[in-house]
């Protein structure tokens, strides 16, 4: 499977009735597009330059290609987000994350009855020890914890021409939580993931950025 997010800022001047048919229409993709799998859209909570967070899935890369050349995508979503569409209503940021993902065996990113993500992406300092630091977060006991590599990050395809390059985020930990008090618990704990980001990831990652955010409904 592919996990896969897309992180939008807002330009200033966007009618709120605007943002929320896009809002919508992310929410209602799968209905129009039967290979878009778990689609929900959040609010940014974090100090990150975004406004709203799309995640879904596919099953399998040819799912993604058909997602990418379907006409709802062409004639409902790149309305409000292509550069040259008159209709654009989103906004450059300098967050680099405009498009991440990874992939996974199976859905263990669903998070039944849970209202808050939270994305952490990470610039992980050369040797770091993945599969250790994988273990230390499973050891957190988060309803949702996934640490992957960002594959979607160097190299997707927009359904003609493959675009390839070095990710500015090389990894990615998807956590869930049941609301905004369980994810400031977890921060505010001791437990050895929260002091580590509390000391800045020292010794583990040279750069990064973590973006919150509360699930809308349809």
């Amino acid at each position: 499977m592919l996990r896969r997010y897309e992180m939008y800022s807002i330009s200033p001047d966007a009618p709120p009735a605007a943002v929320r048919r896009l809002a919508d229409a992310f929410l209602q993709c799968g209905t129009f597009i039967p290979e878009v799998l778990d689609s929900a859209i959040g609010t940014n909570l974090s100090e990150a330059p975004v406004r709203l967070v799309w995640e879904h899935a596919y099953e399998s890369p040819e799912a993604y290609q058909r997602y990418m050349v379907h006409p709802f995508h062409a004639c409902v979503l790149d309305r409000s987000l292509l550069a040259d569409s008159p209709e654009r209503i989103v906004s450059d940021n300098d967050l680099a994350a405009g498009l991440v993902g990874y992939a996974i065996d199976r859905p263990a990113y669903r998070m039944p009855g849970g209202s808050v993500r939270r994305l952490v992406l990470l610039d992980l300092e050369p040797g770091t020890d993945v599969g250790d630091l994988e273990r230390r977060m499973g050891e957190e006991g988060l309803p949702v914890s996934i640490l992957a590599e960002n594959t979607m990050g160097p190299a997707w395809m927009d359904g003609v021409t493959p675009i390839t390059g070095p990710p500015a985020w090389g990894h990615l930990w998807e956590q869930g939580f049941a609301d905004l008090p369980a994810l400031d618990a977890y921060r505010e704990g001791a437990s050895p993931m929260a002091e580590l980001e509390r000391k800045g990831w020292e010794g583990v990652a040279r750069r990064v950025a973590s973006v919150h955010y509360k699930l809308l409904t349809a």
